[in-house]
């Protein structure tokens, strides 16, 4: 369910939204499934330019049938595939991140997402030459952090001080504030408004727990409603315009059996297309150690179960774990 907000179309002012959602009319589904004329006498609102409205939304929103064939040759010619900067998750990914697709990076606190997010941010923006957006909901981006990676994978400080140019870092802090952000990507996008140095391959958001879990707690059929339409827009700006979407995540502990799974739930979890969970290898009583297990918890290419080695601290290289994988989704 998408949520009725300014901009979403032309003619759907703040105003009318307002109005609106005082007449319990609050998402895409219920304004276009209302009776417009009973709509515009409650609310005293144009008849004609409700009518408008909703058919800009029906275009909008709705789905159009594609064949088989045309899907796969428009997926071979739009695919890219992206280095994560760790060989080790690389070949865990099955080969790296693939654009159109959304991966979702799953942990607790301290368990390396945020790390990972700046490796791969360093090797897109370094190795390919090509933008990357991080958005920072946690305040957890460190630009020192990011240019000790950069240094160590280039010598030439010209060459790193470039990289840096090339990652753009947006704070968000409430869901309304990270939509906003990717629409102006997406109009951007659409108007093929990029910079000189490179297109945009890469947003990296850090985290998509933190501003939907405050939405989950009173009327959770509204913050469910934001979550979904969060999850379009994601989902859409990776397969529109051959971007790599990762999110981060946290984990909860399942009350049956003990597991660790990702938190927002089973609605959320039809959105990542990959889902790795980081988890750090050192006991709770042991010294900080910067070695992390990656497990594959779903994939479209690979078995889940399989898991490798990181080290978040220098990028060793492990060998992935003999464990015995199970079958892929």
């Amino acid at each position: 369910m998408v949520v009725l907000r300014a901009g979403l179309c032309p003619g759907l002012t703040e105003e009318m939204i307002q109005v609106l959602r005082a007449n319990s009319v609050r998402t895409v589904v219920d304004f276009v499934s209302s009776d417009l004329e009973d709509v515009s006498q409650k609310c005293s609102l144009s008849y004609k330019a409700l009518v408008a409205v909703r058919r800009v939304l029906l275009a909008q929103f709705s789905a159009f049938p594609a064949n088989g064939a045309d899907l796969y040759e428009e997926l071979k010619s739009s695919t890219a595939i992206l280095p994560t900067g760790s060989p080790s998750l690389d070949q865990l990914l099955d080969s790296g991140l693939y654009t159109g697709e959304v991966t979702e990076l799953m942990g607790a606190p301290g368990s390396g997402k945020t790390q990972v997010c700046l490796s791969i941010a360093a090797s897109v923006s370094l190795g390919l030459k090509q933008h990357v957006l991080f958005l920072d909901s946690t305040g957890g981006f460190t630009a020192s952090r990011l240019y000790q990676m950069l240094q160590a994978q280039a010598e030439d400080e010209e060459e790193q001080l470039e990289a840096l140019q090339r990652i753009q870092v947006a704070r968000v802090f409430d869901v309304y504030e990270m939509l906003n952000a990717l629409q102006e990507v997406r109009d951007r996008l659409s108007q093929q408004v990029v910079s000189c140095t490179g297109p945009l391959k890469t947003v990296l958001i850090d985290s998509v727990s933190a501003v939907i879990h405050p939405l989950l707690g009173g009327r959770q059929s509204e913050g469910l409603a934001v979550m979904m339409q969060l999850a379009r827009e994601l989902k859409m700006l990776a397969k529109e315009f051959s971007l790599a979407v990762v999110v981060t995540n946290q984990v909860t502990r399942d009350s049956s059996t003990g597991l660790l799974k990702p938190a927002l739930g089973r609605s959320w979890s039809f959105v990542p297309s990959t889902r790795v969970l980081l988890e750090s290898k050192g006991a709770p009583w042991e010294e900080a150690t910067t070695r992390r297990s990656a497990s594959l918890a779903k994939s479209p290419r690979q078995p889940t179960g399989m898991q490798v080695e990181l080290d978040i601290g220098n990028s060793d290289v492990q060998e992935p774990s003999p464990a015995t994988p199970t079958e892929g989704l």
